[in-house]
């Protein structure tokens, strides 16, 4: 499986339902940390479509190619998340977070 660069898969486990790809509207469970481990994202349900620029890319990306049940842990560089300007009082600039994806459904 590859990823676009700037993003680094850590570990994961493969679903059997169906696959999502750019175009397709899916639902997601997030949690996310700073690369130092503070939490910034817990437990979160989002639905988007891939490619819809809902969500910052590194995620859309890293949910490309999953199946339902599936999750993807993993590493986002600056560039495909908040760059330089970070979110004041949560993400720093520059930041490199960390994602696990669960993919709960394929609409």
């Amino acid at each position: 499986m590859q990823l676009k660069p700037g993003i680094k898969l850590l570990s994961e486990i493969e679903g059997v339902g169906a696959t999502a790809e750019k175009g397709t509207c899916v639902n997601v469970r997030l949690n996310g940390w700073l690369s130092k481990g503070e939490p910034i994202d817990q437990n979160t349900l989002n639905t988007f479509v891939i490619g819809g620029r809902v969500l910052i890319p590194g995620i859309e990306y890293a949910v490309e190619g999953m199946r339902v049940g599936g999750t993807r842990k993993v590493k986002i560089s600056p560039h495909l998340a908040y760059q330089q300007t970070g979110v004041p009082g949560i993400i720093p600039a520059n930041a490199v977070l960390i994602y696990e994806i669960e993919l709960l459904g394929v609409e």
